[in-house]
């Protein structure tokens, strides 16, 4: 079995190709991009560049895997609109949406200690889109709660009130916000709060691979791949603001 996993989410644009034997999925090829150009103009040459060098024609993909959302209202829309036009005019191709925030965990999912993963993607106004996880140090993970906004106030009082023995490893582009908004608030120095290494730190399409792989049963036709946002984007929230004021 072949996957093709995106993720353009956030900043980081991440192109794979894997290949699944005995239930592991390694991956042949993969490619990951932090520039000045837009997901746009650089995801479908990213694809092409793994395709390629993974020796693997679209025609082959069992799996397209898209990391479906939360995260920035244009990229996780370009990422949609990019697997459904890949998977046009191949009906045995599966389509597989997965959370944005497990795809995170993941990255640091093989940690060989305990440990609870905190993915952070900064969403703005002080508030991350954020999901807990528990990994058992050997390669299980566990969901806690669902993806969310929350605001970094709430989100370190919940760590502090019901994970304060816990490792915590942090994760995601608001790894780094989070761990310094933290820092500042009330017994900060008794937690085990640290953030991830900065090879892992970031969106990784090998680990939407994996999640895929776990998520098999959930794949969907093409038409039906959906974004998921958990808030309104910033417009729709101005022109929101505006029709309560007039």
């Amino acid at each position: 079995m072949y996957i093709l996993s995106v993720d353009t989410t956030a900043k980081t644009a991440a192109a794979a190709v894997s290949l699944v034997k005995d239930g592991v999925v390694f991956p042949l090829c993969d490619s990951r991009l932090n520039s000045t150009l837009t997901h746009s103009e650089s995801i479908l040459p990213m694809i092409d560049f793994c395709l390629k060098n993974a020796n693997v024609n679209l025609s082959e993909v069992d799996v397209l895997a898209i990391s479906a959302g939360p995260g920035s209202f244009t990229g996780v829309r370009i990422g949609i609109s990019t697997i459904k036009g890949l998977a046009f005019g191949n009906d045995n191709v599966k389509c597989v949406p997965v959370s944005s925030l497990e795809a995170l965990c993941e990255n640091v999912s093989d940690e060989q200690r305990a440990t609870l993963i905190c993915a952070c993607m900064d969403a703005r106004r002080n508030q991350f889109y954020n999901a807990l996880f528990s990994a058992n140090g050997k390669g299980s993970i566990k969901r806690l709660c669902e993806d969310r906004a929350i605001s970094a106030e709430d989100l370190y009082k919940e760590l502090s009130d019901k994970y304060s023995t816990r490792r915590i490893v942090l994760v995601g582009d608001g790894a780094l916000l989070a761990y310094k908004l933290f820092s500042e608030y009330s017994c900060f120095e008794n937690m085990k709060i640290v953030t991830a290494r900065s090879d892992r730190l970031l969106q990784d399409a090998v680990s939407v691979a994996r999640t895929s792989y776990r998520h098999l049963d959930d794949a969907v036709p093409a038409f039906n791949l959906n974004p998921v946002y958990l808030r309104l984007s910033q417009a729709e929230r101005e022109r929101n603001e505006r029709m309560a004021n007039q």
